[in-house]
């Protein structure tokens, strides 16, 4: 039987789609690479300090994040007026954020207790500014599916981002290297959008009408996403210690690698490829099907790996103290695969136009999530914070389908089946690790990391072949297994022409 096919849309999502995947990987290695380094020349303390700060700054950023580049990209035609005017709007976010968390720094650090707070939110509000000054002409490599410009802009930006935090860690041994990388990178990102998108810069609001209707439903849906994004954290500062926040954190920013290296780059490609289908319902509810799909099997057994593999991965990359972080990541790195499912729901209600499900969807998980996090924290604090996390995944979940039965009529059990071959596949991995961990325990650093490298690597390729042998035994149907076949085909080969090219 022949391998599967793809028309000319589904190659180009899976080729962009798998170069922004390799790019990010790239990415967070060196953001691994910069935790490492600093973990060894800082604290938990430090990290915990700073990571209180940046919950303030990333809740604002969030609410005052515009959809600026969904909206381009959905639009019919990008002239030059719409880019000035998403500009224009992107420096006002800007200038109003920055004002925000000024006025805020000096209340917020009194409320927790430590006026250093104060110095760190005014720095690391630069961050999300510049974030929103990186050129909007980027917008049409977006539309064509052509991601060169992030891949190089990313990855460049991060190496000289480390390259700098590495410096002031060395030079002060401080908290301040880790807001350095923080803001260095969206400042490296945004320098180099102007050299693959160039434009004369213009400040006009002419086409503010067609961003009005999305900015209304997605700002309030983005204030409640903020909330339930950072709540645990806001929650438990003031129920345990510093350090162990620290530790908290350390956890949480693990757990969400897979969500940073493969989920999120993965979606960038699921608004363009579902707007091209916005006027045909069934190849839309197929193509979201085939997508989330596609997704779900990424992610699933990077997730399953850390999950069971906590223990030794700690102690190899970050040192025997920071092991209060394993049990943490244990039970945190599972929960990813809930909002795994329902995270593409809010690209389709995008290019639907329907933004006003995405307020839904936040706004359920909001009412649940705060007053259950707060009595959770209170009484069993932070297992208690993490326990709450998987039940607010549950009822997300629950919500999301029947918001995806409303939009585009798609029964929950289609996607329940859609992601059953994955599953079965993700469970065979899980018992192969289970057997395998406790040869782990008690190794050496090199022994250990090269065992890790051994079990991580069988567990991968049984997953694989678990997920295709399923796949076969039904037929070979369409949809996410084979997408994700001819994706890693589609960027083998293309990989291959390039050295071959390379090599002549």
């Amino acid at each position: 039987m022949s391998g599967p096919k793809m028309n000319g849309l589904g190659q180009r999502t899976a080729l962009g789609a798998g170069l922004l995947i390799l790019s990010r990987l790239g990415a967070k290695l060196i953001d691994l690479v910069t935790l490492i380094a600093l973990t060894h020349m800082l604290t938990p303390d430090d990290f915990g300090l700073v990571a209180i700060a940046m919950t303030l700054v990333q809740i604002c950023e969030a609410i005052f994040e515009l959809p600026v580049a969904q909206v381009l990209v959905r639009a019919d035609e990008v002239t030059q007026p719409l880019l000035h005017t998403a500009l224009t709007l992107g420096a006002l976010r800007g200038l109003i954020l920055g004002t925000l968390l000024a006025l805020s720094a000096w209340p917020f650090a009194m409320l927790y207790g430590d006026a250093r707070i104060a110095p760190l939110i005014c720095f690391l509000a630069l961050a999300p500014i510049l974030r929103g000054l990186v050129s909007p002409a980027m917008v049409h490599f977006t539309r064509n599916m052509d991601f060169r410009p992030d891949v190089s802009g990313e990855i460049i930006g991060k190496a000289l981002a480390l390259l700098l935090a590495a410096c002031v860690a060395l030079a002060t041994h401080s908290y301040w290297a880790i807001a350095t990388a923080s803001v260095a990178s969206p400042l490296f990102l945004a320098l180099i959008s102007y050299l693959w998108a160039p434009m004369r810069p213009g400040l006009r609001l002419t086409d503010w009408r067609i961003f009005a209707h999305f900015l209304s439903w997605t700002s309030a849906a983005q204030l409640f996403s903020a909330l339930n994004w950072q709540a645990d954290r806001l929650i438990l500062a003031r129920f345990i210690p510093r350090a162990g926040l620290g530790l908290f954190s350390m956890a949480s920013d693990l757990a969400a690698l897979p969500d940073q290296a493969l989920l999120k780059p993965t979606m960038r490609t699921f608004l363009p490829a579902l707007s091209q289908k916005k006027d045909d319902p069934e190849a839309l509810t197929e193509a979201y099907l085939s997508l989330t799909c596609c997704v779900f099997a990424m992610v699933a057994p990077v997730v399953v790996a850390l999950s069971l593999l906590a223990e030794p991965i700690v102690r190899l990359v970050l040192g025997a103290k920071w092991l209060g972080v394993a049990p943490c990541l244990s039970m945190l790195a599972p929960v990813l695969l809930l909002f795994t499912i329902y995270n593409p729901l809010s690209a389709l209600a995008i290019a639907v136009g329907r933004p006003e499900a995405s307020l839904r969807l936040t706004l359920v998980e909001f009412l649940v999530r705060i007053p259950l996090t707060l009595l959770a924290a209170w009484c069993w604090g932070l297992t208690g914070a993490i326990v709450v996390r998987a039940l607010v995944g549950a009822v997300a979940l629950g919500n999301a389908l029947m918001l995806l039965r409303a939009l585009i009529g798609l029964h929950p059990a289609r996607v329940l089946v859609a992601l059953a071959r994955p599953m079965a596949a993700a469970c065979a991995m899980a018992m192969l690790l289970l057997i395998a961990r406790p040869w782990l325990s008690g190794l050496a650093p090199w022994p250990l990391g090269a065992g890790l490298m051994l079990c991580g690597g069988a567990a991968m390729l049984l997953y694989a072949l678990a997920m295709t042998g399923l796949w076969h035994s039904a037929g070979c149907p369409s949809g996410g297994e084979a997408r994700l076949i001819a994706m890693g085909t589609a960027v083998c080969r293309k990989l291959l022409q390039r050295g071959s090219a390379a090599l002549a």
